[in-house]
Protein backbone atom coordinates (compact mmCIF):
# COMPACT_ATOMS: atom_id res chain seq x y z
CA UNK A 1 0.00 0.00 0.00
CA UNK A 2 0.97 3.35 -0.69
CA UNK A 3 2.10 6.19 1.78
CA UNK A 4 0.50 8.84 0.81
CA UNK A 5 2.47 11.54 2.33
CA UNK A 6 5.01 10.86 -0.74
CA UNK A 7 1.94 11.67 -3.30
CA UNK A 8 1.14 14.60 -1.76
CA UNK A 9 1.26 18.00 -4.60
CA UNK A 10 2.35 15.28 -7.16
CA UNK A 11 0.94 14.05 -10.84
CA UNK A 12 1.17 10.37 -11.56
CA UNK A 13 1.22 8.79 -14.89
CA UNK A 14 -0.76 6.16 -14.99
CA UNK A 15 -4.60 4.16 -15.35
CA UNK A 16 -6.55 5.79 -12.12
CA UNK A 17 -8.04 2.12 -11.38
CA UNK A 18 -4.76 1.19 -10.63
CA UNK A 19 -3.15 4.23 -8.84
CA UNK A 20 -6.66 4.26 -6.52
CA UNK A 21 -6.47 0.81 -5.38
CA UNK A 22 -2.90 1.40 -4.16
CA UNK A 23 -3.96 4.51 -1.78
CA UNK A 24 -4.89 3.52 1.23
CA UNK A 25 -8.26 3.53 3.43
CA UNK A 26 -9.89 7.32 4.11
CA UNK A 27 -6.56 9.39 2.99
CA UNK A 28 -8.45 11.66 0.40
CA UNK A 29 -10.85 14.78 1.72
CA UNK A 30 -12.26 15.76 -1.55
CA UNK A 31 -12.56 14.02 -5.13
CA UNK A 32 -12.70 15.84 -7.82
CA UNK A 33 -12.97 15.15 -11.06
CA UNK A 34 -14.23 14.96 -14.74
CA UNK A 35 -14.35 11.82 -15.64
CA UNK A 36 -14.66 9.80 -19.22
CA UNK A 37 -17.90 8.92 -20.10
CA UNK A 38 -16.95 5.81 -22.43
CA UNK A 39 -18.90 7.14 -25.25
CA UNK A 40 -15.53 7.72 -27.27
CA UNK A 41 -15.01 11.76 -27.52
CA UNK A 42 -14.23 13.08 -30.41
CA UNK A 43 -13.73 17.02 -30.43
CA UNK A 44 -14.50 19.54 -33.86
CA UNK A 45 -11.01 19.53 -34.32
CA UNK A 46 -10.22 15.57 -34.05
CA UNK A 47 -8.83 15.61 -29.93
CA UNK A 48 -9.80 12.22 -28.49
CA UNK A 49 -9.38 11.51 -24.93
CA UNK A 50 -7.51 8.64 -23.57
CA UNK A 51 -9.54 5.75 -22.33
CA UNK A 52 -12.78 7.60 -22.84
CA UNK A 53 -14.36 3.84 -24.17
CA UNK A 54 -13.68 2.49 -20.97
CA UNK A 55 -16.45 1.75 -17.71
CA UNK A 56 -16.57 5.34 -16.68
CA UNK A 57 -17.95 4.23 -13.19
CA UNK A 58 -15.43 1.70 -11.87
CA UNK A 59 -13.37 4.53 -10.59
CA UNK A 60 -16.23 5.35 -7.59
CA UNK A 61 -15.88 2.30 -5.98
CA UNK A 62 -12.32 3.55 -5.01
CA UNK A 63 -13.00 6.79 -4.64
CA UNK A 64 -15.36 6.08 -1.79
CA UNK A 65 -13.06 3.81 -0.42
CA UNK A 66 -10.19 6.51 -0.12
CA UNK A 67 -12.25 9.08 0.70
CA UNK A 68 -12.22 9.84 4.80
CA UNK A 69 -15.14 8.78 6.49
CA UNK A 70 -16.42 11.30 7.90
CA UNK A 71 -17.45 14.51 5.43
CA UNK A 72 -15.57 13.28 2.32
CA UNK A 73 -16.66 15.06 -0.95
CA UNK A 74 -17.61 13.69 -4.70
CA UNK A 75 -17.54 16.47 -7.35
CA UNK A 76 -18.35 15.46 -10.26
CA UNK A 77 -18.47 16.56 -14.28
CA UNK A 78 -21.16 15.02 -16.43
CA UNK A 79 -24.00 14.90 -18.88
CA UNK A 80 -27.74 14.83 -19.56
CA UNK A 81 -27.08 11.33 -21.49
CA UNK A 82 -24.99 9.18 -18.63
CA UNK A 83 -26.21 11.98 -15.65
CA UNK A 84 -28.96 9.04 -14.58
CA UNK A 85 -26.41 6.29 -14.59
CA UNK A 86 -23.92 8.43 -12.82
CA UNK A 87 -26.17 8.82 -9.94
CA UNK A 88 -26.98 5.54 -10.13
CA UNK A 89 -23.49 4.43 -9.55
CA UNK A 90 -22.17 6.73 -6.74
CA UNK A 91 -25.39 5.21 -5.06
CA UNK A 92 -23.93 1.65 -5.51
CA UNK A 93 -20.80 2.48 -4.31
CA UNK A 94 -21.79 4.28 -1.23
CA UNK A 95 -22.30 7.47 -1.84
CA UNK A 96 -25.08 9.78 -0.86
CA UNK A 97 -26.10 12.25 -4.12
CA UNK A 98 -26.91 15.04 -2.08
CA UNK A 99 -26.86 18.12 -4.83
CA UNK A 100 -26.97 18.45 -8.97
CA UNK A 101 -25.03 21.90 -9.88
CA UNK A 102 -25.35 24.11 -12.53
CA UNK A 103 -22.22 25.42 -14.48
CA UNK A 104 -23.43 28.29 -16.40
CA UNK A 105 -20.98 28.62 -19.03
CA UNK A 106 -21.80 32.37 -20.49
CA UNK A 107 -21.42 31.38 -24.04
CA UNK A 108 -23.73 28.19 -25.64
CA UNK A 109 -21.98 25.72 -27.50
CA UNK A 110 -22.30 24.23 -31.11
CA UNK A 111 -25.33 21.26 -31.42
CA UNK A 112 -28.18 21.72 -33.89
CA UNK A 113 -29.14 24.83 -34.63
CA UNK A 114 -32.27 24.53 -36.30
CA UNK A 115 -33.84 21.83 -33.66
CA UNK A 116 -31.92 22.00 -30.40
CA UNK A 117 -31.69 24.85 -27.31
CA UNK A 118 -28.06 26.58 -27.73
CA UNK A 119 -26.70 24.71 -25.12
CA UNK A 120 -25.28 27.28 -22.67
CA UNK A 121 -24.43 25.32 -19.22
CA UNK A 122 -23.28 21.91 -17.90
CA UNK A 123 -24.15 19.46 -14.83
CA UNK A 124 -22.08 18.63 -11.77
CA UNK A 125 -23.39 15.88 -9.08
CA UNK A 126 -22.10 16.66 -5.72
CA UNK A 127 -22.19 13.26 -3.31
CA UNK A 128 -21.29 13.05 0.00
CA UNK A 129 -19.13 10.13 2.23
CA UNK A 130 -20.54 10.23 5.92
CA UNK A 131 -21.90 13.45 7.72
CA UNK A 132 -20.65 16.01 5.57
CA UNK A 133 -20.66 19.34 6.83
CA UNK A 134 -20.09 22.49 4.58
CA UNK A 135 -16.83 24.53 5.96
CA UNK A 136 -18.27 28.02 5.41
CA UNK A 137 -21.42 29.84 4.11
CA UNK A 138 -23.64 27.52 2.31
CA UNK A 139 -22.79 27.83 -1.60
CA UNK A 140 -25.52 28.09 -4.42
CA UNK A 141 -26.33 25.58 -6.50
CA UNK A 142 -25.35 27.87 -10.08
CA UNK A 143 -22.14 28.78 -10.73
CA UNK A 144 -21.11 31.47 -13.33
CA UNK A 145 -17.70 31.41 -15.58
CA UNK A 146 -17.10 32.06 -18.95
CA UNK A 147 -16.09 28.47 -20.11
CA UNK A 148 -12.40 28.48 -22.29
CA UNK A 149 -12.03 29.32 -25.70
CA UNK A 150 -11.42 26.35 -27.70
CA UNK A 151 -8.23 27.86 -29.31
CA UNK A 152 -6.40 28.16 -25.68
CA UNK A 153 -7.79 24.87 -23.98
CA UNK A 154 -4.76 22.17 -23.31
CA UNK A 155 -7.23 19.30 -23.37
CA UNK A 156 -10.29 18.71 -25.24
CA UNK A 157 -12.65 19.14 -22.02
CA UNK A 158 -10.77 21.26 -19.91
CA UNK A 159 -12.37 23.51 -17.06
CA UNK A 160 -11.67 26.76 -16.22
CA UNK A 161 -9.35 27.29 -13.02
CA UNK A 162 -11.67 29.63 -11.47
CA UNK A 163 -14.69 27.58 -12.28
CA UNK A 164 -12.34 24.48 -9.44
CA UNK A 165 -11.22 27.34 -7.28
CA UNK A 166 -15.41 28.27 -6.44
CA UNK A 167 -16.07 24.53 -6.01
CA UNK A 168 -12.86 24.01 -4.30
CA UNK A 169 -13.28 26.23 -1.41
CA UNK A 170 -16.82 25.83 -1.09
CA UNK A 171 -16.25 21.58 0.53
CA UNK A 172 -12.75 22.12 1.52
CA UNK A 173 -10.83 23.64 3.85
CA UNK A 174 -7.01 24.99 3.38
CA UNK A 175 -4.58 21.89 3.62
CA UNK A 176 -7.43 19.37 2.64
CA UNK A 177 -5.99 16.77 0.13
CA UNK A 178 -7.90 16.66 -3.08
CA UNK A 179 -7.30 13.72 -6.00
CA UNK A 180 -8.26 14.42 -9.39
CA UNK A 181 -8.47 10.59 -10.68
CA UNK A 182 -8.53 11.99 -14.00
CA UNK A 183 -6.67 15.09 -14.35
CA UNK A 184 -6.15 15.92 -18.02
CA UNK A 185 -4.40 18.86 -18.38
CA UNK A 186 -3.99 19.45 -14.64
CA UNK A 187 -6.43 22.38 -14.04
CA UNK A 188 -8.36 21.15 -10.69
CA UNK A 189 -4.79 20.66 -9.35
CA UNK A 190 -3.57 24.24 -10.10
CA UNK A 191 -7.11 25.03 -8.67
CA UNK A 192 -6.02 23.33 -5.82
CA UNK A 193 -2.64 24.65 -5.34
CA UNK A 194 -3.88 27.99 -5.92
CA UNK A 195 -5.97 27.88 -2.86
CA UNK A 196 -4.04 26.55 -0.55
CA UNK A 197 -4.78 22.59 -0.78
CA UNK A 198 -2.59 19.24 -1.37
CA UNK A 199 -3.75 17.18 -4.50
CA UNK A 200 -3.01 14.00 -6.38
CA UNK A 201 -3.69 14.10 -9.87
CA UNK A 202 -3.64 10.89 -12.07
CA UNK A 203 -3.74 11.09 -15.92
CA UNK A 204 -3.38 8.12 -18.73
CA UNK A 205 -2.23 9.86 -21.33
CA UNK A 206 1.48 10.72 -21.54
CA UNK A 207 0.90 14.10 -23.45
CA UNK A 208 -1.63 15.27 -21.06
CA UNK A 209 0.30 14.36 -17.77
CA UNK A 210 3.72 16.15 -19.01
CA UNK A 211 1.55 19.31 -20.04
CA UNK A 212 -0.21 18.97 -16.48
CA UNK A 213 3.31 18.69 -14.44
CA UNK A 214 5.11 22.07 -16.38
CA UNK A 215 1.96 23.72 -15.62
CA UNK A 216 1.98 23.38 -12.29
CA UNK A 217 5.92 23.41 -11.82
CA UNK A 218 5.03 27.16 -13.42
CA UNK A 219 1.78 28.20 -10.68
CA UNK A 220 2.27 30.10 -8.19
Amino acid sequence: MTVIKDLENTMICGDSLSVLRELPDGCIDAVITDPPYGIGYVSRNGKQITNDKSPFIWFLYDAYRVLKPNGGALVCFTRRDVQQAFIDAMQIAGFRVKSELVWNKVHHGMGNTRAQFAPVHENILFAVKGAFAFPGTRPRDLLTCEKLDSAHRMHPTEKPVGLLEDIITSVTRPGDLILDPFAGSGSTLAAAKQTGRRYIGVELDAGCFETARQRLEGAP
